[in-house]
């Protein structure tokens, strides 16, 4: 760190005050957390996003499948269209949470 800034105006010899130094040190800590904090973020909404998208790409055959039978006159009731109604709550499920859980991270931090 540099001190010819705190040094312009006083003696040559003269040290920083160790109250500035300080300072200095916890505001760059500070600045290093939330850069670390919005990095694992991203990290975490891109890993669920991901894992949404394996889960829709997985059953996207079944899924078809299953509308392709209901077209043609089968029962709702049947075990696959149930298994796959079930996924898509499920799913639909997961994704409100993570808007809610994002919109309350977000609302905290405007409040910091």
């Amino acid at each position: 760190m540099s001190s010819e800034v705190f040094r312009s105006g006083r003696r040559v010899g003269h040290p920083i005050p160790e109250v500035v130094l300080r300072t200095r040190r916890s505001v760059m800590e500070a600045a290093y957390e939330l850069q670390a904090q919005r990095v694992r973020k991203r990290r975490h909404v891109g890993i669920a996003l991901l894992a949404i998208g394996s889960l829709v790409l997985l059953f996207a055959p079944a899924l078809w499948s299953a509308v392709n039978d209901l077209t043609t006159g089968e029962h709702f009731f049947d075990l696959p269209v149930l298994i796959l109604t079930l996924f898509l709550v499920f799913l639909s499920a997961i994704f409100a949470i993570l808007l809610v859980t994002s919109r309350d991270r977000t609302a905290r931090e405007e409040q910091r």
